[in-house]
């Protein structure tokens, strides 16, 4: 290498190095990621359980399974469920039992649609395009979300169980 072309990339290394080290931080660095942006992902259960006027209530059980998946585009789907639902003696969902069904209704919840996020409240708005109660079908429900490294935390003043107050924490799967 010639002295000339040993020179010219002595300096633009050294110029790399002065804009990184000059150059003002970039926009992660200077604002918080939103709540929407932190809220993009995939979610595991890690607890869910209702509070009725002080009793609690944990219809999906004390380690439910489950997850919730929110996209950058406002799509949500959640599915939860207890973590040990019977299996179908006839091995064919649609010939249950009454027993079976009935197990498996009170046991799990499914929904989806759109969601909005009101920054300045902290409030996750759900618009439901369907669910497994399909008296959600078409509602708009708000929730009030925090979150902490890698969990979220949602509290729901709606409840499918009879009123009541859930809460939900969920866990950022990496």
């Amino acid at each position: 290498m010639d002295t000339q072309t040993g020179n010219s990339t002595v300096i633009r290394i050294a110029l790399a190095l002065m804009g990184a080290l000059l150059s003002p931080a970039s926009n992660a660095e200077q604002q918080p990621a939103s709540l929407k942006e932190q809220i993009v992902g995939t979610w595991t259960a890690v607890s869910q359980y209702v509070d009725q006027d002080g009793k609690r209530l944990e219809p999906f059980g004390s380690n439910p399974k489950g997850m919730v998946v929110y996209d950058a585009h406002g799509r949500f789907v959640l599915v939860l469920q207890r973590a040990t639902l019977p299996k179908f003696g006839s091995n064919n969902r649609l010939t249950g039992t009454p027993e079976e069904n009935k197990a498996i209704v009170q046991g799990s919840i499914a929904y989806f649609g759109r969601y909005t996020i009101d920054e300045k409240e902290r409030k996750l708005n759900l618009i439901y395009d369907g669910s497994t109660f399909p008296n959600w079908d078409g509602e708009t429900q708000t929730r009030f979300i925090a979150i902490s490294g890698d969990e979220l935390s949602v509290v729901s003043p709606v409840s499918a169980v009879g009123g009541g107050r859930v809460y939900l924490v969920l866990r950022r799967v990496k």
